[in-house]
């Protein structure tokens, strides 16, 4: 009786510190959407869609693990062995997704960008969950982004990388949001930011449903005059334009529209540095522009797009830091930072002195 009582403890002891440790091991996070998202352990093989979330899974070091893509990359330097991975949405629309190539690939994990103005997050957890758990971050929203790293960081497993990348953002954003978080509203920059458009007579630009819209301005002591309009992103009318006090213009431009001017594949710097001019005094001839205050003392800044649309918006926030105060921000080196960047989390051979423009005036 005394070795089956010695046997039935012991059993019962080993079972319940196996039930502890395998409680231990889930990971139970809150997403962008305000979800509970439990996982058994860290995702091994990840699906994701939109380049922003590419880029923080390339930054923490899981790009090894994604087995589905979205649609827009292709920098095969940036990001290796893009042949190989799939794409389950296409170039412009990161919601759209392919549920049966997603299912295929057997992912343990779909990782979204929290763009709600598409109306279909419901959809796409109806049809994947419970097989596959389904996260949405909210990649750029500068405000929270060290959230959604480490979000990221806990469903992959790589929270130590991801604590780095936490300490290099906050390293930059900190700082400049503690000077500019002392400028009253009154004496911000009135910023209107041009948008992508398909022809140069569209006019658009981001309203207060974009995610980290107003907050990407905010952070940079600027104030995005069309903050309140009840868009994500879209047009506005040239007689809308006509009445603002703008301040400063800062422009998107997408490489593929001059791909001689910006991005990493152009290799003749001073090139693209005279094509920035070009582009710069085209914008301020418009007329939609002409009369503005931005136009009048120059304050008119071209970025490209992927240091918008990803989390190099936070060298965005020190260039137009830079722009908007020079005088508060004297040792702030935007082109330094996002050579580190480059160099300590994307680990691709870039080097920005001899590529094209991320920003104009550098």
């Amino acid at each position: 009786m005394l070795l089956i009582l010695l046997f039935v403890v012991f059993s019962t002891a080993t079972e319940q510190k196996t039930n502890t440790t395998a409680t231990d091991t889930k990971i139970i996070i809150i997403d962008a959407l305000g979800r509970e998202v439990t996982l058994d352990k860290p995702a091994e093989r990840i699906a994701y869609t939109h380049y922003s979330v590419a880029e923080v899974l390339k930054a923490v070091g899981a790009w090894d693990r994604v087995v589905a893509r979205d649609g827009y990359i292709s920098d095969e330097k940036f990001y290796p062995i893009l042949d190989k991975i799939p794409a389950i949405c296409p170039v412009r629309n990161p919601m759209d997704i392919n549920y049966e190539k997603t299912i295929e690939t057997q992912p343990d994990i779909l990782i979204l960008p929290k763009f709600e103005w598409y109306g279909t997050t419901e959809e796409i957890i109806n049809a994947l969950e419970p097989d596959i758990p389904v996260v949405f971050v909210d990649t750029l929203n500068p405000d929270s982004f060290c959230d959604t790293i480490k979000i990221i960081g806990m469903v992959t497993g790589k929270e130590e990388e991801a604590q780095e990348y936490i300490e290099f953002y906050s390293g930059i954003y900190d700082p400049i949001v503690t000077k500019t978080s002392r400028i009253t509203q009154e004496d911000r920059l009135n910023v209107f930011y041009k948008a992508f458009s398909d022809t140069p007579e569209q006019i658009k630009t981001y309203g207060k449903e974009m995610p980290g819209g107003n907050e990407f301005f905010n952070a940079a002591g600027g104030k995005n005059i069309a903050g309140d309009l009840p868009f994500a992103y879209g047009d506005v009318d040239k007689e809308w334009v006509l009445e603002q006090d703008i301040d400063a213009i800062v422009v998107m431009c997408w490489d593929q529209h001059y791909p001689d001017t910006f991005g990493y594949a152009v290799n003749d710097s001073e090139l693209a540095s005279e094509s920035g001019k070009e582009i710069q005094e085209e914008i301020m001839r418009q007329d939609v522009f002409a009369h503005t205050d931005a136009v009048k003392n120059k304050k008119v800044y071209l970025l490209h797009n992927e240091l918008l649309s990803t989390p190099r918006n936070i060298i965005a926030i020190a260039y137009m830091a830079k722009w908007f105060y020079p005088e508060e921000f004297p040792d702030l080196d935007p082109e330094a930072l996002h050579q580190e960047y480059l160099d300590r989390f994307i680990k691709a051979d870039y080097n920005l002195s001899n590529a094209g423009l991320f920003a104009y005036p550098a």
